[in-house]
């Protein structure tokens, strides 16, 4: 990709970051501490994004992959989360097809989390 491409695609990534951040910030201060909760994996996935995309903008791939695993790590403790609180639910209410929906969830995030091949 030509390298002015991928500059133009970086910043644009930056600022739409910087927006996710600001309406995040704005609704975590504006909510009780469950809806903190649910806002806090979000905003720092958008931190992350950020942080990643301006190491990539200065040359400093190490560090834009440590974001990239802060991203990946927090992600996936919220996807954990939401899917043991359907499991939970599910059992609690006996809507067990609920769990076929939990079970296509967790396929498709197996396979969004498996290591990649390297190019």
């Amino acid at each position: 990709m030509n390298k002015n491409i991928k500059n133009i695609w970086t910043i644009r990534n930056i600022i739409m970051s910087i927006i996710a951040i600001i309406i995040l910030s704005w609704a975590f201060c504006q909510n009780n501490l469950v809806g903190k909760i649910i806002i806090s994996p979000f905003l720092i996935c958008a931190s992350s994004i950020l942080g990643g995309n301006i190491c990539i903008l200065l040359n400093k791939n190490k560090l834009a992959k440590i974001f990239n695993y802060i991203f990946k790590f927090t992600f996936l403790l919220y996807v954990v989360g939401v899917l043991s609180y359907a499991i939970y639910y599910s059992f609690k209410n006996k809507e067990y097809s609920l769990l076929i929906i939990v079970a296509i969830f967790i396929l498709f995030f197996i396979l969004f989390f498996r290591p990649q091949k390297k190019k």
